[in-house]
């Protein structure tokens, strides 16, 4: 028995190893005259790294079908073909480089490394960012520059090679110390891409610091630096990172997008609109920018620019059920029913399914008096997200208002349901018993809405004015003592028809 348990274990382990595959490189890096140990292996780990990772896509072109992939690029491959140099890019950034091996020997610098792969996972990775333009435009970026400092290194060594001048050649080994930065600035980014996937955030982020470091100017490095303080909820640094990176790369409307965003998020909505601003000059034909600045707008109060820039955004993009539902929602605030009406209607019409927007719509319906249609919208909310306690307890203040008092209870008890700490549910639920003429259960449910909101002051008026209507002056002065303090003009008007302080 043991024996087999043994040859099942083996088997197990040889399965789970199977599905790596690990490549193993080395290099010897010859140093020039203006190489110290630090250059030398950084030039030593970019080479080493370009072979390994050449072998790699050497790997993943024989072992997947890539017709697939390039479907996903479409028209930026030449040919039609899935480069090599497009797949070293991507997978320098989901691959972690390990040194095994390494030697200085003062005019020599010997690494031997490997990276190692999980084909399985490697294709989920390389399916996700291909799907991500960005993303792949950001690691083919990263390459290019890697590539360019490459270059740049080599000519600078024989330049160096030819110079006698003394500040020449001071000039020339500091632009050759600056790209060597550049070169080690790639491969920490790299670094922190690939642990950033695997949402490892604090070492991510300690790699695109180190990257920043070296090179300052990396509006990549700071790109992505923002996004882990996005993650972390940080939304200052991750401001200062996008600003950083706009400054940096000042035609880039994504970066305004975000920068613009992280300023929402503050309220700081002046420099929010700014940005987006920035974005629609770049791109006017981008809806995204005008839907940003009429939110933007809206929640800065402003409704007429708030309008104007969702029109806009509705012109770009007419299909767009969102805008129309948000358009909708600044004209209801403007109490401007007749054109919130027509934008919900809209947005339903593009989506039979928006729940939120027939809420929406039933709500208007209910300002107007129009019950009957509110009662109709508020139930297909219901049918279409049997959990909206919104809806439910609007629902029971439309049946309460048209005396239906069986049905109000019946949705403000299923809002409970949902939603068991508002305690206006309760405080509704409580009126219609009392109009029932169910004082104890309205009592009950008055108490839960103070349980749950003790500054409730409507609470505390109509349980003191429902204990002095049984009889209980005590306790209903002392509820209408506890609803004046609170503010409740109508309890202090009651406190002084029977000579009590309040």
């Amino acid at each position: 028995m043991k024996k087999v348990f043994f040859i099942l274990l083996l088997l197990s382990s040889m399965s789970v190893f199977a599905k790596t595959k690990t490549f193993i490189r080395e290099y010897s890096y010859q140093a020039s005259d203006y190489d110290s140990k630090v250059t030398a292996r950084v030039n030593a780990l970019e080479e080493v790294k370009r072979l390994l990772l050449e072998e790699v896509a050497v790997f993943i072109k024989s072992e997947f079908e890539m017709s697939e992939w390039e479907k996903q690029i479409g028209d930026e491959i030449e040919s039609g073909e899935f480069t090599e140099k497009r797949l070293i890019s991507i997978t320098a950034g989901i691959t972690q480089t390990e040194i095994l091996e390494e030697k200085w020997t003062g005019i020599e610098y010997w690494l031997k490394a490997k990276i190692t792969i999980d084909p399985d996972e490697m294709k989920k990775q390389l399916d996700l960012i291909l799907q991500d333009k960005e993303k792949t435009k950001e690691l083919e970026k990263t390459r290019q520059m890697a590539d360019d400092a490459r270059e740049e290194i080599e000519r600078l060594k024989h330049e160096l090679k030819s110079v006698k001048n003394e500040n020449e050649q001071i000039v020339l080994q500091n632009a050759y110390k600056k790209n060597v930065d550049q070169l080690d600035a790639t491969d920490w980014y790299n670094k922190g891409y690939n642990a950033f996937i695997k949402k490892e955030y604090d070492k991510a982020k300690s790699f695109y610091l180190r990257a920043i470091e070296l090179n300052p100017d990396y509006s990549g490095a700071y790109t992505l630096l923002g996004y882990i303080y996005v993650k972390q909820n940080n939304h200052s640094d991750a401001a200062y990172c996008y600003k950083k990176a706009v400054e940096l790369n000042p035609d880039d409307q994504d970066l305004y997008l975000l920068l613009g965003l992280q300023y929402k998020l503050q309220c700081n909505f002046t420099d929010a609109i700014k940005c987006f601003h920035k974005m629609s000059e770049i791109f006017p034909n981008n809806s995204d920018a005008y839907y940003h600045l009429g939110s933007s707008y809206s929640l800065k109060g402003n409704y007429s620019d708030a309008i104007k820039y969702y029109k806009k955004a509705i012109e770009l993009n007419p299909d767009d059920k969102d805008l129309y539902f948000f358009l909708g929602s600044i004209y209801d605030l403007q109490g401007n029913y007749s054109d919130a009406i027509k934008c919900y209607k809209t947005a339903t019409g593009l989506n039979p399914d928006f729940s939120e927007a027939y809420y929406n719509l039933g709500s208007v319906y209910k300002k107007q008096g129009d019950y009957s249609d509110a009662i109709t919208c508020y139930n297909k909310t219901i049918e279409l997200n049997p959990n909206y306690s919104e809806s439910y307890y609007d629902l029971g203040n439309v049946y309460k208002k048209q005396g239906n008092y069986s049905d109000a209870i019946t949705c403000y008890n299923k809002a409970i349901e949902f939603n068991p700490n508002y305690s206006k549910t309760y405080c509704n639920l409580g009126v219609v018993y009392g109009l029932q003429g169910r004082y104890s259960d309205a009592i009950k449910s008055w108490k839960k809405a103070i349980e749950i909101n003790p500054d409730y002051s409507e609470a505390y008026y109509l349980l003191g004015s429902t204990y002095n209507f049984q009889g209980n002056s005590s306790d209903g002065i002392k509820y209408f003592q506890k609803s004046a303090r609170l503010g409740n003009l109508e309890a202090q008007s009651s406190l002084r028809e029977i000579g009590e302080e309040w």
